[in-house]
């Protein structure tokens, strides 16, 4: 048997995840409280559990659109998912900010269940219920994707055939989310054309919630340069489409606050530059380049980190 355990990115996030450690802990609270209501009351607690807080499409209950994020089946359903949101969420929360990332957290979910309604047999006369956050997770995975497609994905593997062999590898962030979409996206299908949906897992949900989360960072993303434009503030003297083919690239004008080019990146094994500062800022904020990438200017002896030039003010 082969097992294989997403367990870190090469991305070193410059804020602490808030949003994503309160979200995991708000549903860990809500795991605990369940398992000892179980325990203390029998087993009973968990019919009014199921009718109340899991997601019923035929009792159209509204709060239960909300609060079936956040319940689970078990300790290992609960543990597979807050692994992912850990490892998706904080990388995506630290790349948009921490009131984008729950407003687009909690879309993605509501997108996903509407998604796992529209692709049940009955629709919303479903009395199959739908619990857990892998929902909103698969869409948290659907915007990193876009943010950072480039990125290495580490994970860990346990292999034991008479032998038990372990080991690490990386896989490119768009290989294996692409893969996982598709596994996805291949059971979702078989499941509209028969009475089971996978054995429990609602696949439509994580197929509807990857892509309302490519839908909302593309959005995103969008508004963002767009409001740049009306500002004035994307006119860059490269351009990006150069930098993320990984091609030299030299100024060909002055920026409007008359800054000097001085600053050279290196990203993907290849230099490039000199950019001025507000050029270094917009493209990390576009994603044009990655804040894995390195810069060296004048005087500095030795190349740092792009991530410091973020938040510094532009004299």
């Amino acid at each position: 048997m082969f097992i294989a355990i997403p367990v870190g990115m090469n991305y070193r996030t410059e804020r602490l995840p808030l949003v994503t450690f309160s979200l995991i802990g708000l549903n860990t609270l809500v795991w605990l409280v369940s398992t000892i209501c179980f325990f203390s009351t029998k087993g009973e607690s968990d019919l009014w559990i199921l009718h109340h807080l899991w997601l019923i499409p035929s009792q159209s209950f509204l709060w239960t659109y909300l609060t079936s994020m956040f319940v689970h089946a078990g300790f290992f359903h609960l543990l597979g998912n807050m692994i992912f949101l850990f490892l998706f969420g904080s990388c995506v929360e630290d790349l948009i900010g921490r009131l984008p990332f729950l407003s687009f957290y909690l879309a993605g979910g509501l997108v996903a269940e509407f998604a796992y309604i529209a692709m049940s047999p009955a629709h919303f006369l479903s009395a199959i219920p739908m619990g857990g956050a892998s929902g909103a997770i698969s869409a948290c995975m659907g915007m990193y994707l876009l943010l950072r497609a480039d990125a290495d994905i580490e994970f860990k593997y346990f292999l034991w055939f008479i032998v038990i062999k372990a080991g690490e590898f990386e896989i490119p962030a768009w290989v294996a989310i692409t893969f996982w979409f598709l596994k996805d996206l291949l059971w979702a299908v078989l499941g509209m054309f028969s009475e089971h949906t996978g054995g429990g897992v609602a696949f439509g949900a994580h197929v509807g919630g990857f892509l309302g989360g490519l839908a909302l960072i593309g959005i995103y993303k969008w508004m963002n340069r767009t409001r740049k434009v009306e500002s004035g503030q994307s006119r860059l003297i490269i351009d990006p489409a150069a930098v993320l083919a990984g091609r030299e690239v030299q100024p060909s004008s002055v920026a409007a606050t008359c800054e000097t080019p001085t600053i050279f990146l290196h990203y993907r094994a290849r230099q490039t530059g000199p950019f001025t500062l507000s050029q270094v800022q917009a493209m990390l904020h576009d994603g044009t380049i990655g804040r894995e990438a390195f810069y060296w200017s004048e005087g500095m002896s030795q190349w740092e980190s792009v991530v410091d030039l973020s938040d510094r003010p532009i004299e």
